[in-house]
Order: C-alpha cells, then structure tokens, then sequence
C-alpha cells in the first residue's frame, strides 16, 4: 500500500505542489487536515476550491458539520480505507497537509487514545458549569503525571481525563510509535525557511481577510461554531469573532495577531516535520523556486522507487 505524502508548515506551497503531482501522476488527494473536513469552514482553513476539488479528486474535505467531532483516530481510519479504494482504481494516492500528528500515527502507527462521544459530552458539560478544576480534581486522583502536565489547559485536561476513565489506568508518558513506517511509499516534507514563510503567511492571511473570512466567521459564530467539540480550534476564528463583537481592537491589530498566531504554529510544524519522518526528502524552498519543477523532480524519484521497490 504505497502513499506519496506531500507536508510541511501551513502556507509553504504543498497544496500546490500536491495539486501538479496529482495531475502528472494521475492521483487523488487525501487532505491530512484536522479542521479542512469541515463544511462552511472554507476560506479560514485555506481548503482547496472548487475548482481545484473538480480538477482532482480531493478527500476528506468537507465531510463533517461543525457539531461534529473529529479525531486522529477517525482520521487514521478514514484514510487507511481512501487509500486502499484509491489504488483499487489504479489511482496514486497523495496524502497532503500539515497536520503532523495525523500524519506521523497513519504512516508509523501508534497507541491512540481511547474516545467515546457519550462520555466526552458530559465532561464538556461540566467544563462549562463547573470550571477546568473540576475535571481536574478527578485528573489528579487517576493520573497525578498527566494532571500536572495538562494544567491550565482546558481542552487538554477534558481529553486526558476522558481517555483515562475509557482506558481505566494512567495514560503513557507520550504517544508510541515506531521508527519506520509501516507503510511503504515517498514522504516529501515542503519546507520554507522561517522568513519566507512568514512573508507567505503575512500574504496569504490579508487575501484571506478581504475575501470574506470576516463574514464566514460571523456565519459560523451564528451556526455556534464556539460550542463545537473540535472545529472552535481552528487558527484565527476566534480573533476574528472577538474583532466584530468590538472586543479586539482595530482591523490592522486582527491582521497582526493571526500573522503571528500562523507564524508560531508554522514554526512549531517546521520543528515537527524536520524531526518526525526518517528517511523523508527534504526540500528547503527558496524564493522563486518553480513549484512544477519540483513536482517533476518528486515524480521522478517516486516514478524510479516504484520501479525499483515493485510494490507501490
């Protein structure tokens, strides 16, 4: 089961690049996006548009509403299943984005933490009426590490202690994985060296801004985006929502504050990506670099591995 992966830091060019691969090596896209899955989300998580989605197949996009809740879990699930119709059909699978914990638990596996929808509902209720130090009163008792390690985050405190009452014992140190992946194929990390990747970030953020996101986010915030068990998270909605109740500041200050909030979760994927995929090509993009010369370059190489390996 051979995957070609496309990742890197938000706003680094790999949709792009995923994009072009797609179309030279007759593909499908699988979308490795945490928050792209949902509808009306569009221009905030920076999803393909329908044009790009009618030119390639794109999955994963636009499955879920805003109420609903989505996981590492039920991303490694729906994407084992893709791939498998994908190269049924004789399709190259490409699995782009920028998730990387998503990422790094389908291709390496891992111990994933228990859920269960019923039981993660009334912890978020008592969040609510009751404050984080409820749940983490309950936290300290069962597993006295991970409370300490989560204080003073309310949505990680809600996770932890769901995952140890389903699993009934405390939760490992980390997440486990191993070293090599456990599915064949090309892993190509996008990466972009921190100041070009701010100045993308900067651009793309004020397109994003005048093309209605503003006005997205207002509809959302109207659809109860905020009490939404996992789409609330996604970068930038917030700031906005804050900005039109009058409670932020001035539109130039709102740019600002998610150039920035972008910029650090970028840098935090860029530290991620250079450490967590052995064996990975990396390709430090410069200014000016042609996206579709590296896609040819990437063609080439996962055109030569599935010659050589015959099992892609």
């Amino acid at each position: 089961m051979g995957v070609l992966s496309i990742f890197g830091p938000t706003a680094s060019g790999k949709s792009e690049l995923a994009l072009i691969l797609s179309q030279i090596l007759d593909g499908e896209i699988i979308s490795c996006d945490s928050m792209q899955v949902y509808k009306n989300m569009d221009i905030g998580t920076a999803k393909p548009s329908q044009e790009e989605q009618e030119l390639v197949p794109h999955h994963l996009v636009d499955i879920y509403d805003i109420h609903q809740r989505y996981s590492a879990s039920r991303f490694v699930e729906l994407a084992t299943e893709i791939i498998k119709d994908i190269q049924k059909r004789g399709k190259t699978p490409i699995l782009a984005g920028g998730t990387g914990m998503y990422a790094r638990l389908l291709l390496y596996g891992g111990d994933m933490l228990p859920a269960d929808r019923t039981l993660h509902a009334q912890l978020r209720e008592r969040l609510t009426s009751e404050g984080q130090e409820s749940l983490l009163k309950d936290l300290l008792q069962l597993d006295p590490r991970t409370a300490e390690a989560v204080q003073g985050n309310e949505r990680r405190t809600l996770r932890a202690l769901e995952a140890v009452m389903l699993s009934g014992s405390p939760l490992p140190g980390k997440t486990s994985w191993g070293d090599e992946a456990i599915i064949p194929g090309l892993q190509v990390i996008n990466m972009c060296e921190a100041k070009l990747n701010r100045e993308r970030i900067a651009k793309r953020c004020i397109k994003m801004l005048n093309s209605g996101w503003i006005e997205e986010t207002e509809a959302l915030t109207q659809q109860g985006l905020f009490d939404t068990p996992t789409a609330f998270q996604s970068l930038g909605y917030k700031q906005i929502a804050d900005y039109t109740a009058g409670t932020f500041g001035t539109f130039e200050e709102l740019q600002q504050k998610i150039i920035t909030l972008t910029s650090r979760y970028a840098k935090r994927q860029r530290t991620w990506f250079r450490n967590q995929h052995k064996g990975a090509l990396m390709i430090d993009r410069q200014v000016g670099d042609s996206a579709k010369e590296i896609a040819q370059h990437v063609a080439q190489l996962w055109s030569e591995r599935k010659e050589r390996d015959g099992t892609l």
